[in-house]
């Protein structure tokens, strides 16, 4: 195993840049890397997050990899909390042509902090996937800290070197402390590969650069001479000395607000990687507060009912003896037209995050809110009972910063009088796959929030005495509240007491005459709401009566009402 350290770096690129003609007998090779997203990499390295920039640099890493190179990138630690299996292949292998670099960008772009550190299962789980491959296989392991689910790395890696699985094994040490170098450099000792130390952008990037040039241009990495340390020479005294050691005691932590952020209800700390809450603090607003030293996540509850515990990502290092100070000052806030009503609640979701209901990170007021920066989708949920919660897409939360979303698009429905009051009835916007995008239940006509698009409207008078009634497509227009008119329908006019039929159907007609669309009643006289059309009407009297036709056709023009006399 090699060790470079950032002094050797800039030698090492110098001396490859003569083998770049040989990059065409790289075609096959495989450059894969292993990215650490733990929540330690919130952790910042020249006041940028750890995770900020090892998504860039790897994302600029592999934007400039030739296409012949195959490449592919396993993450852990991204999805959830304290969960050692959170292990997920974000780039499949393959060759990197133009778009399949967009959507590893793409994907490397979305990757959120926030678990434990499982290198062993994800070293595993990676030579299980590149051990079939045919060409020269590099992994590259990127890690700020050390196994966190009780295996052993090194164990497993010479492991599968002895069993003549053919890789090389790359560690790049993001950040680490010195008792931590020895311990990550065994796994790329064991993997007969090289160990680099990166402390900031640049050297993360210098080091990924050396590993993808020695892939593209088949050459070894060598490594700089390492000098040999003096020696100690000891000196034997006659007499000893007195040595007075000083305890290790607290440090404080000193929260700095924005002017924006309202004191909350408790602020916490929190294990990096299982997200445990270690030391709180309840109804004591910001001040300052002293714990032991170590390395924490700031938790923030801004209200106890009205708001869920939220996992800021920032990292707070406490030295004994030290103030440190910890900025709060990544938020956001929602800006929206007076027609907006206050939702039951909304919330930001990550894209990894399969949860129907109620994301992690939700609120019932808005005001502005501490929320952990990152790539989301912001959902809204406006009624408990009557609405499902709406996608309204992907916001970006920057760091340090108020962050201002606009919510501003709806739907609203805007029916004629002759439309009936009936409990249970619904309606739904349907995307252009056939997906339920929102579904409003016993609904008012009041406005909805929902993303812009085109759609395919679907209204249901009643829950079991009707069948859906295709309104057609809908343009919903972002920053707009689009009205839709529901004026086009059919009713009946009977005798005084006359008992309503089994079932009465709308047959919607093409030019041919044949049906494309039916819409039924049942047990009713209507009238009920249909698209604009051409239609046949069938009659079932009783339920075990026959179905006859009582109108061959008639042309319903949109905003008329037609009334069929019985």
């Amino acid at each position: 195993m090699k060790t470079i350290l950032r002094a050797g770096l800039a030698i090492i690129l110098a001396g490859m840049s003569l083998s770049f003609a040989s990059e065409a007998r790289s075609e096959g090779n495989v450059l894969y890397f292993i990215l650490d997203a733990s929540g330690s990499m919130w952790e910042r390295a020249g006041g940028k997050p750890r995770i900020v920039i090892a998504k860039e640099t790897l994302s600029n890493l592999i934007e400039q990899t030739p296409a012949q190179i195959r490449a592919g990138v396993t993450v852990y630690g991204h999805r959830r909390k304290g969960d050692c299996s959170d292990i997920e292949e974000i780039v499949p292998l393959k060759n990197l042509d133009p778009m399949a670099k967009f959507r590893a960008t793409e994907r490397i772009s979305s990757i959120n902090a926030m678990g434990k550190t499982p290198i062993t299962d994800s070293i595993q789980q990676t030579v299980d996937r590149l051990k079939g491959e045919e060409g020269e296989t590099t992994i590259v392991l990127i890690s700020d800290g050390l196994e966190s689910c009780g295996k052993d790395p090194c164990a497993l890696t010479r492991e599968l070197k002895s069993a003549g699985i053919n890789f090389v094994m790359h560690v790049v040490g993001f950040g680490l402390m010195d008792h931590q170098k020895k311990k990550l450099a065994c796994i790329a000792d064991a993997g007969e590969g090289t160990f680099f130390t990166a402390d900031n952008a640049s050297d993360l990037l210098q080091a990924l650069t050396v590993v993808k040039q020695s892939v593209v241009a088949q050459v070894k990495i060598e490594a700089a001479p390492v000098p040999a340390p003096e020696p100690v020479i000891q000196k034997v005294e006659s007499s000893s000395t007195s040595i007075k050691i000083k305890a290790k005691g607290p440090g404080t932590v000193q929260l700095v607000p924005a002017p924006w952020v309202q004191e909350p209800r408790y602020w916490a700390l929190s294990d990096v990687e299982s997200g445990e809450i270690l030391y709180k603090f309840a109804r004591l607003g910001v001040a300052p507060q002293k714990v032991p030293a170590g390395t924490y996540q700031l938790v923030w509850h801004q209200n106890e009912h009205r708001a869920s515990r939220v996992i800021t990502g920032q990292i707070v290092t406490v030295k004994s003896g030290e103030v440190t100070e910890v900025p709060v000052a990544t938020g956001v806030v929602l800006k929206m037209p007076q027609w907006v009503e206050i939702p039951y609640w909304w919330g930001l979701k990550a894209k990894v995050d399969k949860s129907v209901l109620r994301p992690p990170v939700w609120f019932r007021d808005l005001p502005a809110q501490v929320v952990p920066a990152g790539r989301y989708h912001l959902i809204w949920y406006q009624n408990e009972h009557r609405t499902t919660p709406v996608d309204l897409g992907v916001i970006d939360i920057k760091m340090d910063q108020l962050n201002e979303i606009t919510v501003a698009t709806g739907l609203q429905l805007v029916k004629a009088d002759w439309v009936p009051e009936i409990r249970r009835r619904w309606w739904q916007l349907l995307d252009a796959k056939g997906q339920v995008v929102l579904k409003v239940s016993d609904f008012e006509f009041e406005p909805q929030i929902v993303p812009p698009g085109e759609y395919q409207l679907i209204y249901r008078q009643t829950k079991h005495g009707a069948t859906d009634s295709p309104f057609g497509a809908v343009t919903i227009k972002a920053g707009q509240l689009t009205q839709f008119a529901v004026n086009t329908g059919v009713g009946f006019s009977y005798a005084d007491g006359a008992e309503p039929p089994h079932m009465v159907e709308f047959l919607r007609l093409n030019e041919a005459g044949e049906v494309v669309v039916s819409v039924k009643l049942k047990k009713s006289w209507g009238p009920i709401p249909l698209q604009a059309g051409t239609y046949r009407v069938d009659y079932q009297a009783a339920r075990k009566g026959p179905l006859m036709t009582i109108v061959d056709s008639f042309d319903l023009p949109a905003g008329v009402f037609v009334e069929i006399e019985m």
